[in-house]
């Protein structure tokens, strides 16, 4: 039972890793690839050094196979999910278990880090999706609409945006501020196996046993179909705009490459597909498999027929439900400053801004080993979930203010107390609200709107353009004659 490590498209092994004594169901790198780990069916985790090909640590606790595992963003602490049904926190550096995670009902098939660090969202074969805080070791959030088993899962690069798929041959895109549902593919032909964002965050590429779509969710869209031979794929990334797809077949693997910039949208035409696309763009291929483990000989992928074209391209629809959009790159969900910049690549970023940025949880990066208890890692990551508390909770007694207000039956005053609380997600809300009632606006509540559409004008945020754009085209049409 060994691992090897192969360059892709070389044939060669480059290093192989021995240890385990039973089959071996899952294995991962960490975010500076300096460490594999592998997890076995007896419920056993390993982790080895590459560059010294030998076993640093050996984790034990699980009753059954290890099916999915996750190293932290930005510390030496990984995540192993079961057959057993349980998902276990561990500290590398110490050989131990920090928390153990129990609730579902299935096999854990799947489970990631947010890119903040502060949650754990997992899938099971259940057909639940569980969104877990490392700080308080509960259940935030449980997904409960796939009807058969969650097979993969992956956050969006900007956006509080979670995208699942599973075995129900459905992608689902999940609000990460409302957690509300945003958008459901139809179902493809067969399960969906994995998934992965385009690193700006674009499109989400969507992978089964005979083809790799490129899908939008705003509204849920199929912007491009490709049909492909790769069988069980097990692994997708996109680098150096290439999308890169590991598949296995018994003792085989196979490499495919896919050329993303002639896909849609990345090609410039962001027309989608007919409602049920059955083939890919003209002209695109994708390439056969890279030898690799002595895959099989293959046939090259070919492209299906186009789709009729349409008369009018299809344009991307600004978000709706999430209605205050931020990135994980920037703030957190409230504008708390304690976030700060958070870098997408671990091995890129300076391991104190990254602690600091996590609420100064310095455990996560100490460069020294040492013994961290439960309860002091419990207490440190809460530690940034503070300044997160007190903004709702501003922001809930603002609310409530110009809700009063309103109930007075005075509209007027209401604008204006929510345009001076300046804050623009308030303002966003008020007029998402009043512009689905056309009959109680006249020419005084322009002159209190127009100011407040300048500011919007200037912001950041997709939404805020997307709601100024419309009260003031409803204004124009209401009273521009």
């Amino acid at each position: 039972y060994q691992r090897r490590v192969r360059a892709i498209g070389s044939p060669t092994v480059t290093l192989s890793l021995s240890g385990h004594t039973s089959g071996i169901d899952c294995v991962g790198f960490d975010e500076s690839e300096e460490h594999v780990v592998a997890g076995s069916a007896s419920g056993t985790i390993k982790l080895w050094n590459i560059d010294k090909a030998q076993v640093v640590r050996t984790l034990s606790g699980h009753k059954a196979n290890i099916s999915a595992l996750s190293f932290h963003t930005y510390g030496k602490f990984l995540a192993s999910g079961s057959l057993d049904t349980n998902v276990r926190l561990w500290d590398t550096r110490r050989q131990g278990c920090i928390c153990t995670y129990k609730g579902h009902g299935g096999r854990i098939n799947c489970l990631k880090f947010s890119p903040d660090g502060k949650w754990i969202v997992t899938g099971s074969e259940d057909g639940t999706v569980k969104m877990w805080d490392l700080g308080t070791s509960k259940v935030i959030q449980e997904f409960k609409q796939h009807t058969s088993g969650v097979s993969c899962l992956q956050f969006h690069p900007c956006e509080f945006l979670l995208a699942t798929g599973s075995s129900d041959k459905t992608v689902k895109f999940w609000d990460l501020e409302t957690f509300d549902l945003v958008s459901t593919t139809n179902p493809e032909a067969k399960p969906i196996r994995k998934i992965v964002y385009d690193p700006k965050g674009d499109a989400l590429f969507s992978g089964a046993e005979d083809s790799l779509r490129v899908y939008g969710w705003e509204p849920a869209r199929v912007y491009d179909s490709l049909c492909m031979f790769w069988g069980k794929v097990a692994d997708m990334t996109v680098q150096a705009n290439q999308l890169i797809g590991a598949s296995y077949q018994q003792t085989n693997v196979a490499v495919w490459v896919v050329d993303i910039g002639k896909l849609k949208p990345f090609n410039g035409d962001v027309t989608p597909l007919v409602e049920e696309p059955t083939g890919a763009a003209q002209g695109i291929q994708a390439s056969a498999p890279l030898p690799l483990i002595s895959a099989p000989t293959q046939p090259t992928a070919a492209p299906e027929p186009a789709p009729p074209a349409r008369s009018e391209p299809m344009k991307r629809t600004p978000p709706k439900q999430r209605k205050h959009l931020q990135h994980w790159e920037q703030k957190g969900p409230t504008q708390d400053p304690k976030y700060g910049q958070l870098s997408q690549n671990a091995q890129n970023a300076d391991p104190n801004v990254a602690a600091n940025a996590l609420g100064k949880i310095s455990l996560l990066n100490n460069q020294q080993e040492q013994t961290v208890t439960e309860a002091e890692f419990l207490k440190t990551t809460s530690t940034g979930h503070r300044g997160v508390r007190d903004n709702l909770e501003t922001r809930l007694r603002n609310l409530q203010y110009v809700r009063t207000v309103w109930s007075k039956g005075d509209l007027k005053q209401a604008l204006e107390v929510a345009i001076s609380l300046d804050d623009q997600g308030i303002t966003v809300d008020i007029l998402q609200v009043i512009q689905s009632r056309p009959a109680i606006w006249d020419l005084h509540i322009c002159t209190i709107v127009l100011p407040a559409l300048r500011t919007l004008f200037h912001s950041k945020h997709e939404n805020h353009l997307f709601v100024a754009c419309s009260t003031l085209k409803h204004i124009i049409r209401s009273f521009g004659q």
